[in-house]
């Protein structure tokens, strides 16, 4: 049984492939998406192995931090490819699936904005109040408002890839910028006061499926330096600075644990307190192109 939770959301700072495996359709990669809403997200077993690879990789390069990594299984579970029959560790921690929060549509004016929508904001506060976290709930202003006249091209419209939308200015658009503000603190340079737009559910639904990254790739032949033979594919990937929100599970060491890795405190500590847990981290594929950086931000 989990005993702590601590949400956090992930900026995407480059575009992001959590794929769902390859598909016969228009788009050979997709990425994961939940069933029900087509919203994009990123499954928590992507999470979590993408989590452990970043910290495990330099302990594993050091000799000296071997009783951590030795901390890092008890906390992770066993390592399947080292793990004896008899030999095995249930993991201290769980996460969610990444769900997403705020999504980056291109705009006539202010070049982008963050669209979300009242259904997302909801579901927000309705995990927030599920968990009883100490977060204060979002403010869910009505479909088509904005906070600042920023985004507005002419006479209260807004112009979001091709497709144009009236909207006014309102105080319960204000408070939520506000308060998306204060979740992101200081982590990010770019400013959200500006760049808040709520949609209609459904017109977020549309964007958020039809205004993903759709790329081709291709692998050349050395010897030719012409197109292998069914080497052309496309793949879906989440747009920079996509936000997404996910909690992070604690419970006690499953066992006796080591000296100062027993209770879920200890596990907590490790991990926010002393700086285990990433800031930035790379997740899903095409990690040798410099793709799926993803910034921490605690909530």
């Amino acid at each position: 049984m989990y005993s702590l939770v601590r949400p956090f959301l992930l900026h995407a700072i480059t575009s992001v492939h959590a794929g769902s495996g390859s598909e016969i359709g228009l788009v050979d990669l997709p990425i994961q998406r939940e069933k029900h809403t087509g919203f994009p997200k990123i499954e928590s077993s992507s999470l979590k192995g993408a989590l452990r690879y970043t910290i495990e990789t330099p302990l594993n390069q050091d000799e000296k931090k071997k009783m951590k990594l030795e901390k890092l299984e008890l906390i992770f579970g066993s390592n399947k490819k080292e793990q004896n029959n008899n030999d095995t560790q249930s993991s201290a921690i769980a996460l969610s699936d990444a769900r997403i929060l705020m999504f980056p549509v291109k705009s006539m004016r202010g070049i982008f904005a963050w669209i979300t929508c009242p259904q997302v904001l909801k579901r927000f506060n309705d995990e927030i109040l599920l968990h009883k976290l100490n977060v204060e709930p979002l403010v869910v202003p009505e479909a088509k408002t904005v906070s600042s006249e920023r985004l507005i091209v002419a006479n209260d419209h807004i112009v979001l890839e091709e497709y144009n939308f009236s909207v006014k200015i309102t105080d319960e658009a204000k408070t939520l910028v506000e308060q998306l503000s204060a979740l992101v603190k200081k982590e990010l340079y770019t400013e959200l006061r500006d760049r808040i737009v709520v949609l209609e559910d459904d017109d977020f639904a549309d964007f958020v499926k039809l205004s993903t990254e759709i790329n081709a790739r291709i692998k050349i032949n050395q010897e030719t330096g012409t197109v292998d033979n069914g080497a052309l594919w496309y793949e879906e990937n989440v747009p920079p600075e996509t936000i997404f929100y996910s909690f992070l599970y604690i419970g006690q060491i499953r066992g006796n644990g080591v000296e100062g890795l027993k209770s879920a405190e200890d596990v907590e500590k490790f991990l926010v307190e002393e700086g285990h847990f990433p800031d930035v981290f790379q997740l899903g594929g095409n990690s040798t192109l410099g793709r799926g950086m993803l910034r921490r931000i605690w909530v």
